[in-house]
């Protein structure tokens, strides 16, 4: 996607923003967040593990169950990325204010925070990799750039470019070109050295890769392009390299969480890199398609595609509900601003109430309407993500399904080929369990695994809720990395018919292919399964993961005949061998947002579970939702 129009640096946006009276609304939010954040401490770096949580430092909960040797290491450097991830948004939004409004509050907190951040080096510490017992950093005790380099220098660069002439003084501005110019030094050093797991296994996909690239580059850029040219075209390849590596259709294999955290990292950059009037990211032509591809994410009832390790769940309309950090919505705003006729930007204003309350939300409030005309498709397939999205309008109270399949390329997934989630008239009816924290003890062994969705399991294996993520499941479950295709043999506005064959995710299996057939009323399912001989007969059994609370009604019909009765649907089952249907309630992290360091009870939710009453070596199931 070219983008012809042209783009103004933040400071001029800001100027613009300021005159506009139909802005004015915005402007007045942002202000109050700004003081918010001023009554607040200045985030300070600590330097023990027992400080952690004094000056606005965060503990990441992974750290409390770490051998003593890595546990400090891990937790310290943990904390910088999150205090440089506050402080992506929070500087300048204060350096925002501080230029609307003129105050001198806001510019002596800007100036307090980025001196502090002078004493950051290197602004990311080692021990990100000391995420698990055993772990260790190397002799050398390096283990490279992270996340923190890029979301600690765009801070530092985007309130550079908005604070006024002479508002940082000499001295400041001689202790931040010395930061910068370590961390240029650093991150080249990592790729020479190949030192990040991410450029020994030459990995541009990852989130890892990008960040540190995203703070090379912006370094470069305030320090001199032409003093820094190899470094900023070193960056400017490793970003050429990451755009290039994900899906044709705009697809990004670590799924929509870590794409809004790893794009706006991308788009931030490109849009500073086209400010000098180096184009070739902000033309590249995956920003063509990544729009719609995050916009198809968004479900009824204000759902989100939760795949993956996708820790947002649901994306409200206005403002109240987003979750601290980069949202759904703040990369939206961000998307618009640099690409003003994407998907991006008709789904900020037709999917959402407001922008984000932030600069880029800020920045666009000046922008205009876009024409309904360019509303998205309301489905997609999608081949290097392997998943069909489909809803039967974008208002609210559609009905909408997703199918995950499975390809090689996937990152962050989980054990998922064939699940099927499924919303009818605005009600959700089918979900999977999600993603809760990384430090959630059933992560791996539930919520990750086969159990956590709506798929096929062979046996009786039951999960533990003591495990971390364990290496091997038990026989019977589905594998990691499974290649699992989608065959289409109808999708349009009035439903699909779509074939998902999981056959190769299991041991000794001779074959598992779902079929499902919808429509604006209904989802009918059916499963194929066949055993291999050297499995021989098994308890085949299948789990439908419900988004209600309540207990269901089970009532058995005639043979092999069930119908499980809900407030709002009702599902027909039918086998081909004698079953059991039976209910658990569940926990989930589906149905409504939470903190990551949320330590309430879980959410729980009934889940249906089918299996034949003997070991058999094939079923076919058919398990029909319809609304009551």
């Amino acid at each position: 996607m070219e983008n012809k129009t042209p783009l103004l640096s933040w400071a001029k946006l800001i100027d613009k923003v300021k005159k506009s009276e139909s802005a004015r609304k915005s402007q007045d939010k942002l202000i109050a967040t700004a003081r918010e954040i001023v009554n607040k401490e200045v985030i300070r770096r600590v330097y023990r593990v027992e400080d952690i949580g004094k000056h606005r430092s965060w503990l990441d909960g992974r750290s409390n169950a770490l051998e003593e040797q890595i546990r400090e290491t891990f937790a310290l450097a943990m904390s910088d990325h999150m205090a440089c991830s506050i402080l992506s948004t929070e500087l300048p939004l204060l350096a925002t204010v501080f230029r609307l409004t003129g105050k001198t509050v806001f510019r002596r907190r800007v100036i307090e925070q980025l001196t502090e951040m002078t004493k950051w080096c290197p602004i990311q510490r080692p021990g990100w990799t000391c995420f698990a017992n055993g772990n260790r950093l190397p002799p050398d005790g390096k283990d490279g750039n992270w996340l923190a380099t890029g979301s600690g220098i765009r801070a530092i660069a985007d309130t550079l470019e908005i604070m006024p002439p002479n508002t940082i003084d000499s001295k400041l501005r001689v202790a931040i070109e010395l930061l910068l110019k370590s961390e240029v030094e650093s991150v080249v050093d990592d790729w020479k050295s190949q030192r990040p797991w991410f450029v020994k296994s030459d990995n541009p996909r990852t989130n890892q890769w990008v960040l540190p690239t995203e703070g090379l580059i912006r370094s470069s850029m305030l320090l001199g392009v032409d003093k820094y040219n190899e470094a900023y075209e070193f960056g400017m390849t490793n970003m050429l390299k990451s755009l290039d590596s994900h899906g044709s259709a705009g697809e990004f294999d670590e799924g929509l969480l870590y794409s809004v955290v790893t794009m706006v990292s991308i788009v931030s950059v490109a849009r500073a890199t086209a400010m000098i009037g180096d184009c070739r990211l902000i033309n590249h032509s995956y920003f063509k398609y990544f729009p719609t591809w995050m916009i198809h994410h968004l479900q009824p009832d204000r759902k989100l595609i939760n795949s993956f390790d996708c820790f947002m769940c649901e994306a409200p309309r206005d403002n109240c509900g987003d979750s601290k950090g980069w949202s759904f919505r703040q990369l939206l705003s961000l998307l618009a601003i640099c690409f003003p006729n994407s998907a991006a930007h008709w789904g900020l204003f037709y999917q959402f109430d407001e922008p984000s309350v932030d600069l880029p939300g800020l920045a666009c409030a000046i922008l205009p309407r876009p024409s309904i005309e360019k509303t998205p498709s309301c489905f997609a397939i999608y081949e290097r993500a392997t998943r069909i999205n489909w809803r039967d309008s974008w208002d609210d109270d559609a009905t909408g399904l997703w199918i995950r399949g499975g390809n090689s390329m996937d990152q962050h997934d989980h054990r998922d080929r064939g699940h099927v989630n499924f919303s009818l008239e605005g009600v959700p009816v089918l979900i999977e369990a999600g993603t809760p924290s990384y430090h959630n003890p059933c992560l791996g062994s539930y919520f990750a695994a086969g159990s956590g969705h709506n798929v096929l399991q062979l046996g009786l294996s039951e999960w533990s809720q003591t495990r971390h993520t364990p290496l091997n499941q038990p026989p019977g479950w589905q594998k990691v990395k499974t290649v699992a295709p989608i065959s289409i043999t109808k999708l349009d506005e009035g439903g699909g018919d779509a074939l998902v064959d999981v056959t190769d995710g299991y041991d000794a299996l001779k074959k598992w292919t779902r079929r499902c057939v919808w429509n604006s009323k209904q989802l009918k399912v059916e499963d194929n399964v066949v055993i291999g001989e050297s499995r021989d007969d098994d308890i085949i059994l299948f789990r439908w993961h419900l988004a209600i609370g309540e207990p269901v009604v089970i009532q058995w019909e005639k043979q092999h005949l069930f119908t499980v009765a809900c407030s709002s649907f009702l599902i027909e089952i039918e086998g081909s061998q004698p079953l059991f249907v039976l209910q658990e309630i569940l926990p989930d992290q589906s149905l409504a947002p939470r903190e990551w360091d949320d330590a309430s009870p879980d959410n729980l939710h009934s889940c249906v579970v089918v299996r034949t009453k003997h070991p058999q070596n094939s079923l076919t199931l058919t398990s029909t939702f319809i609304g009551r």
